[in-house]
């Protein structure tokens, strides 16, 4: 499975920005940029770093945000607020969900979605 590191060097290069480009849109030093990309960090960037490098790079901040190994902060919240414990089994559920089972839930929530 590809790093958050590698993911970030991957859609640098596709976009053809250099780390100091990209260090520059999102304000930070472009020796920061290089120790993410050779997953040198001690701990992975803020979900605000995350989002703002997402937004240059023109990717899905929610898929990047998982791969540093974080969780997003709405669905935190969601977890934490949720008075019935619901989102919290369903997650740890997740794993043991059938290719089938998979597709169903999948399409409920496409079909949830179209409705917003």
């Amino acid at each position: 499975m590809i790093t958050f590191g590698e993911q970030v060097k991957k859609l640098r290069k596709e976009k053809r920005i250099t780390q100091l480009e990209l260090a520059q849109q999102i304000g930070v030093d472009f020796t920061y940029i290089s120790k993410i990309e050779n997953n040198k960090t001690i701990h992975s960037p803020s979900e605000k770093i995350i989002r703002k490098i997402a937004e240059v790079l023109e990717t899905d901040a929610e898929k990047l945000i998982l791969l540093a190994d974080k969780v997003p902060q709405n669905l935190q919240e969601t977890i934490v607020n949720d008075s019935e414990d619901f989102v919290a089994s369903f997650l740890r559920a997740v794993p043991k969900f059938s290719n089938d089972q998979r597709q169903r839930i999948k399409k409920i929530v496409n079909e949830t979605g179209e409705n917003d």
